[in-house]
């Protein structure tokens, strides 16, 4: 047998049996193993958290069923309870059934339906805030929300688009289309 000339035969086949995976392989899609779903670095349940002013004094106190913290220092939380301290009787206190913290921020976002209760600041009276969500920012120690919220209390009862408050200066600003109904002493 004479593999001088045989050897040109059979490598002409292999060779355009090669370059037709090759071709196929780089026109065809190649599907990747999906990314798996971000799972957190770590969970806790039965949470607690305090939070204390530059002054030692405490500011905010917290409790959840779980939290769950992720790489990109974001982190979900489930059946919330906020207690944001101002001294004396005017904190807020506030509850829902889950909250997020947004990657790279101290402020979270309780979602609703959130429950806050506090005082009215000009006489004290209780009150009593249901909104869909809240943002609650300890750096400022404020509350805001745009959504609606519905505002009940022994001597009037309101209504308004957005609200803000500052626990420490115990300020209160509700912010658009404002309706408020009060009740005459008797």
């Amino acid at each position: 047998m004479n593999w001088q000339r045989l050897t040109p035969v059979l490598l002409v086949p292999a060779l355009a049996g090669l370059f037709y995976t090759f071709q196929r392989m780089d026109s065809s899609i190649v599907e990747g193993a999906q990314a798996p779903l971000s799972l957190p670095r770590y969970t806790v349940d039965g949470a607690e958290l305090t939070r204390f002013n530059v002054d030692g004094s405490a500011s905010l106190y917290g409790q959840a069923d779980s939290i769950e913290y992720f790489d990109d220092q974001s982190g979900r939380a489930r059946n919330l309870r906020v207690d944001l301290l101002a001294g004396g009787a005017k904190n807020w206190n506030l509850t829902a059934p889950a909250a997020n913290l947004p990657a790279h921020q101290h402020r979270f976002m309780l979602e609703g339906p959130v429950l806050a209760t506090s005082r009215w600041p000009d006489n004290g009276a209780t009150l009593t805030v249901h909104t869909d969500h809240l943002w609650v920012d300890p750096d400022q120690h404020e509350i805001d929300t745009d959504a609606a919220v519905d505002l009940h209390s022994p001597q009037r009862n309101g209504s308004a688009v957005g609200m803000r408050s500052d626990w420490i200066e115990q300020s209160l600003q509700l912010q658009h289309k404002v309706r408020m109904i009060y009740e005459a002493a008797r």
